[in-house]
């Protein structure tokens, strides 16, 4: 048997360059920030302690709702068939793609102390519901983490074979029957990385406890490093903390990764859902209750959200649309460095010998959403402050961070494309001595275009809507419009504030369908 052809040589620089900057932007911005202090790692005092105890709590709490909500909803997308199923099921990766700032105000026309759920129970004469501390952190969290579940599990529900269905039914099996052998083993398989999964992203969550904390009693750790950082600029119990973060998220990192297959959420963006006419899929009348709940969760916010802010759009002040057009270049800035870094590594693992390196980039992308973004800025500050001007630091830094923890989702999407293509056409392109440029050319990217837009877009519109390194390091009149609007919303000026967070929305949205589109137009020509 002839043996592949090695790696694709020109692609080597820019993947070793790639992990170097990965490794810095993890491992090193900590090391670095925390050298630079002069000072060795400070133990947690008692405030922290309690921080860190919150911050697990809400993880673990945020994770555990949004993953066991999202077992009979699934369950109920799988089982039904009704009008426009398939566009319900499209809309369930707008959260990817939501930015968190907009989101929160959605949720707040919902969940505030003046919005429309306390309104109702006003008039029924019930105590109100409050938005803030730990019910607010859990509310946005299952917002934006229950469609992240849905996706998978309804993965999962798609990958059961119809044989097992018809089985179950000649059989004769009853409903206990049916979900003792065969929907409780694949949940068995799925649920323990997707709880894992939606708890490591909780953990690191930052707008949105920054937002809606509350107070002392509700911060996280990704919050507590802001504060050690901007008001008591220590750099030591800032990195210290991210230490903290990183060891603990690291370790569920690599849980996750012994507790069974992959995540392919993405998979499931341009998912279609079989349904077979089953015996046990009859009397479904809860099956439309779940149904209508996860519409009305995540459509009334969205279209509160619209229809407050849409009359206030063209008003807002120029300093918002200049930020607008800041936010549009970094992030397409982002998206395309992190498509040339995905891109490349996707490259390396996907025509190597044995595929042997992809559980360590699964490891890699992993840890990259264990590291504290913040953290991140800190190391490149402190280490190109004295050499670029503060007037162009901002925007590298945004630029640095926002193209790393895009990573983890791009390289989901490009790994298992560039694979593919290698194992249906890599020994033919070896046959043909089809090698470097002229592969990649000709062979691999028409075929990954789809991908590469879809990751394109992905980064984009997550670099478009992110909020937490430009709250650190914003000098002088340099601001995006998350920031932008989180400063309106700290000046009252709440009206504004949401026309903003729309406009923040329309963009993101645009930039993610663009570049999708324009990698399927590609990929189909």
């Amino acid at each position: 048997m002839a043996h592949r052809n090695v790696k694709i040589n020109t692609n080597n620089i820019i993947f070793t360059l790639s992990l170097l900057f990965l490794t810095f932007m993890t491992i090193g911005a900590m090391v670095f920030t925390l050298m630079w202090s002069g000072e060795r790692p400070v133990l947690l005092s008692s405030y922290e302690l309690t921080v860190l105890i919150f911050t697990l709590k809400q993880a673990i709490l945020s994770s555990t709702l949004s993953c066991f909500l999202a077992i009979p909803i699934s369950r109920a997308l799988f089982r039904r068939n009704f009008f426009l199923k398939e566009y319900l099921i499209s809309f369930l990766g707008i959260p990817f793609i939501l930015p968190v700032i907009s989101a929160i105000f959605g949720l707040i026309l919902v969940f505030g102390n003046n919005g429309l759920l306390n309104s109702f129970l006003v008039l029924l004469g019930l105590p109100k519901l409050t938005i803030y501390g730990l019910s607010g952190i859990l509310i946005a969290h299952v917002f934006f983490n229950l469609p992240l579940a849905l996706r998978i599990l309804l993965l999962a529900w798609n990958e059961i074979p119809n044989e097992q269905f018809k089985l179950a039914a000649s059989l004769d099996f009853t409903r206990a029957d049916f979900f003792r052998h065969i929907e409780l083993p694949m949940l068995r398989s799925a649920l323990p990385g997707l709880l894992l999964l939606i708890f490591l992203i909780c953990v690191t969550s930052f707008s949105i406890a920054l937002t809606l904390g509350g107070g002392p009693s509700s911060t996280t750790l990704e919050v507590a490093i802001y504060q050690a950082l901007r008001f008591e600029l220590d750099f030591s119990k800032a990195a210290s903390l991210a230490c903290f973060q990183f060891i603990i998220c690291g370790s569920i990192a690599l849980i996750l990764l012994m507790t069974g297959k992959r995540s392919s959420s993405f998979k499931a963006l341009d998912l279609t859902v079989k349904t077979y006419n089953s015996p046990f899929f009859t009397k479904g009348i809860f099956d439309y209750m779940w149904i209508l709940l996860i519409c009305c969760f995540l459509l009334v916010p969205l279209l509160l959200l619209f229809y407050y802010g849409l009359t206030g759009l063209f008003e807002l002040q120029t300093t918002v649309y200049l930020a607008a057009i800041n936010s549009l270049i970094l992030s397409i800035l982002s998206g395309f460095f992190g498509v040339l870094i995905a891109f490349s590594i996707s490259l390396w693992v996907g025509t190597s010998v044995s595929n042997a390196y992809g559980k360590y980039v699964e490891i890699l992308s992993i840890f990259i959403l264990a590291s504290s973004p913040i953290v991140m800025g800190t190391g490149v500050f402190l280490m190109l402050k004295s050499i670029i001007s503060f007037e162009y630091l901002t925007p590298l830094l945004v630029i640095c961070v926002n193209v790393t923890m895009s990573l983890p989702f791009m390289l989901r999407a490009l790994i298992p494309a560039v694979s593919i293509v290698e194992q249906d056409l890599g020994r033919l392109a070896d046959s043909l001595n089809i090698k470097g440029v002229d592969r990649i050319r000709n062979i691999i990217f028409p075929r990954v275009a789809s991908a590469i837009g879809l990751s394109f877009g992905i980064g984009s519109a997550l670099s478009m809507g992110d909020l937490g390194v430009i709250t650190f390091f914003s000098f002088g009149e340099f601001q995006t419009l998350p920031l932008a609007v989180y400063r309106l919303m700290l000046s009252y000026r709440v009206e504004h504030a949401i026309s903003a967070a729309l406009l923040l929305i329309i963009i993101c949205f645009f930039l993610f369908h663009f570049f999708n589109l324009l990698g399927k137009y590609y990929a189909s020509r």
